[in-house]
């Protein structure tokens, strides 16, 4: 399915069953596969398995002194979320449980993306894909002291952890955690667990201005001070849009 106004989006998220209770916003239509599992122009992984391993046990090594409260970290797929925010290839996708900040995602470049190139909503059953990966179907937390193995699985799945940074929290994310042999989301999920929604690339420049009338900008997503910037700027970019459409 295909739109192109903030009130289809409205629309479709309505009539959506609940079960598909994440998302992930995207501004082209890339495949479904975490930083440290994608393939480069010859469609061979970037990273081997003992690449990624040591990209993590190297930021350990050197983050300790940067970070206020390294002994905080709990587990592994933590020790994975906090590196990852920081540019870290790692085998977690970042999802979301407000799919209005899916669409924020999916149509954030407008202004600055030269190209045309419909954007995408993926929805997420998460409970089902649990059900197909770990035979069971309640998300897995990993906040505490529990040991959370994160290999061995059929499949990819669905974890929440504590919000360790800002970005997360105003996210509101979850995660994904695939396996060293996993294939894209895409590729390997039924509709009962994995759908999909177009947007129109030539009316993402007017889905982003929609998302700013109704009070929805970068700070909700990035809540930095360089996003403060952004939004200035971006009220001008949506204010030239309004006086060309006249």
């Amino acid at each position: 399915m295909k739109i192109s106004k903030l009130s289809e989006y409205m629309g479709y998220v309505e009539e959506l069953p609940s079960e598909f209770s994440l998302s992930r916003g995207q501004s082209k239509d890339y495949s479904l596969l975490p930083s440290a599992l994608r393939l480069d122009e010859s469609k061979n992984r970037k990273y081997s398995k003992r690449v990624i391993r040591n990209f993590l046990d190297q930021f350990k090594i050197n983050s300790y002194q940067y970070m206020h409260t390294p002994w905080d970290i709990k587990n592994e797929i933590e020790w994975m979320l906090y590196a990852q925010h920081y540019g870290i290839p790692t085998k977690l996708m970042d999802f979301t449980t407000s799919h209005v900040i899916s669409l924020l995602f999916a149509v954030e470049k407008s202004f600055q993306d030269e190209s045309d190139d419909d954007a995408v909503v993926y929805f997420l059953n998460p409970s089902a894909l649990n059900n197909k990966s770990i035979q069971q179907s309640q998300i897995i937390n990993i906040s505490g002291d529990a040991v959370v193995n994160s290999e061995g699985y059929d499949g990819p799945f669905v974890v929440q952890s504590r919000k360790i940074n800002s970005r997360v929290n105003a996210q509101k994310g979850l995660f994904v955690i695939f396996q060293d042999d996993d294939k894209p989301l895409e590729s390997s999920l039924d509709d009962s667990i994995l759908r999909k929604l177009i947007i129109k690339g030539e009316s993402k420049k007017k889905l982003l201005a929609s998302l700013y009338s109704m009070g929805i900008s970068f700070t909700h997503i990035y809540p930095e001070l360089t996003s403060v910037a952004k939004d200035i700027l971006m009220q001008q970019d949506i204010a030239d849009l309004v006086r060309e459409d006249k």
